[in-house]
């Protein structure tokens, strides 16, 4: 008799396995079946925004399930990072980071909360869009040989505003600095939107910021637009020189965006998001919009995401020490 008994409990554990595997098998491949949260982790209106807001669309489409995107600027993207590593690894909340955020602030912040490859994984990379160099009109310099020549006169008296300590402008200062024996006043914000406006109001200098978010007020004179950050001419700002033609190819400046989850998501539901992402970058019209505002669609394996943020994370590395020891 108690062989029987023990027969059939044995034969319960194998059912109940089974269905347990059945089970998780049918909730991967339902997935998504609820919305998910994009974070992004700057403040609204900078390029990291829109690019976000224009792609969450697209993907939602791609997915069956909307995306939902919810700003948490501060500390870099710090703040947004960190809150990334504490959500379930199941696919439902995702980042758009940047290369700043990922490679540039553990070289920038004394710590961060986070371990840029231990605690994340790599979905996508999505867009990249170059920056101009922008002024105040106030500022004497109407070309960038001239302001550069104006920096070197006054050093820490032209001021530069960017969107946060490691964010994509302030690489763009720390290259200029380097490659041009310049000094100049950083003013962190939280946002590229916050530090244009400080450019316009005349609280700060300069700035680096992407060609959708500037082109606009260099349009209206609000702003001057000296030099495109990049090694070739944007099709949305022809007439804008670039930093190579005007003798400083070293100086290039963008920002280069990509979709990251926690660490421990599935490999199924990677592989599902990069498929989606890959289709919603392959929309015209998503292009076409991108395009217009100075921005070019990027797609990549998760594989070719996660090389080139260890890339950037130790060529940053490299150019950070080389700054501190400069201002020694």
């Amino acid at each position: 008799m108690n062989r029987f008994v023990r027969r059939r409990a044995i034969l319960q554990i194998i059912g109940f396995g089974c269905a347990a595997v059945a089970s998780a098998g049918a909730a991967a491949q339902a997935y998504p079946d609820k919305p998910i949260r994009m974070l992004v982790p700057f403040g609204a209106g900078g390029i990291t925004d829109l690019v976000a807001r224009a792609t969450a669309e697209q993907l939602g489409k791609e997915l069956g399930q909307q995306v939902v995107v919810e700003n948490k600027p501060g500390a870099g993207g710090n703040i947004a990072a960190e809150q990334l590593t504490r959500s379930a690894p199941d696919g439902y909340t995702l980042m758009l980071t940047t290369i700043g955020l990922v490679s540039v602030n553990p070289h920038t912040y004394d710590k961060v909360p986070f371990d840029s490859f231990k605690d994340f994984s790599y979905i996508s990379t999505v867009a990249s869009t170059p920056h101009a160099i922008v002024l105040n009109p106030s500022v004497a310099a109407d070309s960038l040989p001239a302001l550069i020549a104006l920096a070197k006169k006054q050093p820490e008296g032209l001021s530069f505003g960017t969107a946060g300590f490691g964010s994509s402008p302030h690489q763009g200062l720390e290259i200029l600095q380097a490659s041009t024996n310049t000094r100049l006043l950083h003013v962190p914000y939280k946002s590229g939107a916050e530090s244009v406006t400080s450019v316009l109001g005349g609280q700060v200098s300069m700035t680096f910021e992407a060609l959708p978010v500037v082109m606009p007020h260099v349009a209206t004179g609000k702003l001057k637009a000296v030099a495109i950050a990049a090694p070739k001419r944007h099709g949305s700002a022809k007439e804008l020189p670039t930093t190579a033609e005007l003798g400083f190819p070293a100086i290039q400046s963008a920002s280069v965006s990509g979709l990251i989850p926690p660490a421990g998501v599935p490999a199924s539901i990677v592989d599902t998001l990069n498929k989606a992402t890959k289709k919603a970058l392959d929309d015209p019209a998503l292009q076409e919009m991108l395009f217009k505002q100075g921005t070019n669609v990027a797609g990549s394996t998760p594989e070719e995401f996660r090389a080139l943020m260890a890339e950037e994370h130790q060529k940053w590395g490299r150019l950070m020490k080389a700054a501190a020891a400069a201002k020694k």
